[in-house]
């Protein structure tokens, strides 16, 4: 697990690597059309997403008193891959200012995936000690790691317990800002198009 745990991490520093290139050699470029732009970057940005979703997963078992420091990590990440797609589908008049809008929230999505990684690597070097002595265990290798008294292990069930709490916390109050938000939109959107009539007449 540990080991396909690290693969996937160097494949999302590979991709990252290659977007970073695309970014900073003009394959992605302010002067392209946005289709262009989407055309050359999208299918790394999708797999991106099914890298880090992925991490996510081992990042919850190795480390469950962390989870929502993982999520929020995580939804910070894909809020930033969404606004770039969405970048380029956007009406600002000039293909340049939307593909430049985009490229700029590429650029902010890369930075922040870089922090995610670190995170990922950090874990990886220190994940919660139950669970690396099951894990350690599971590989049928003799545990050198001290006996774990009840009391510790306890307090290690409380954590995880915690932890999915937590993240269910973190879930239902995303969905109602994402609720919100969309309400805002719509209402934002009205009153454009009131104002725009008013104009016209």
């Amino acid at each position: 697990m540990i080991d396909r745990f690290g693969d996937r991490i160097k494949e999302l520093e590979s991709v990252v690597r290659e977007i970073a290139i695309d970014i900073t050699t003009g394959t992605v470029v302010d002067r392209l059309p946005p289709e262009k732009v989407w055309e050359t970057a999208g299918p790394k940005v999708s797999m991106v997403k099914e890298l880090i979703k992925e991490l996510r997963e081992y990042l919850y078992i190795l480390k469950p008193e962390k989870v929502p420091t993982i999520q929020q990590s995580v939804t910070g990440i894909f809020e930033r891959l969404d606004l770039f797609q969405e970048s380029l589908t956007m009406d600002r008049g000039a293909e340049g200012e939307s593909s430049q809008a985009s490229v700029d929230e590429l650029s902010k999505a890369l930075g922040e995936i870089s922090e995610f990684v670190s995170l990922c690597r950090a874990i990886k070097a220190d994940p919660s000690e139950i669970i690396e002595s099951i894990l350690t265990l599971r590989q049928g290798r003799k545990s050198d790691a001290p006996s774990m008294a009840p009391a510790r292990i306890k307090y290690l069930r409380d954590l995880v317990k915690e932890a999915q709490s937590s993240y269910g916390e973190i879930t239902e109050l995303s969905t109602k800002m994402e609720h919100q938000l969309s309400a805002i939109k719509e209402e934002c959107e009205e009153l454009y198009f009131s104002l725009s009539k008013k104009e016209e007449e």
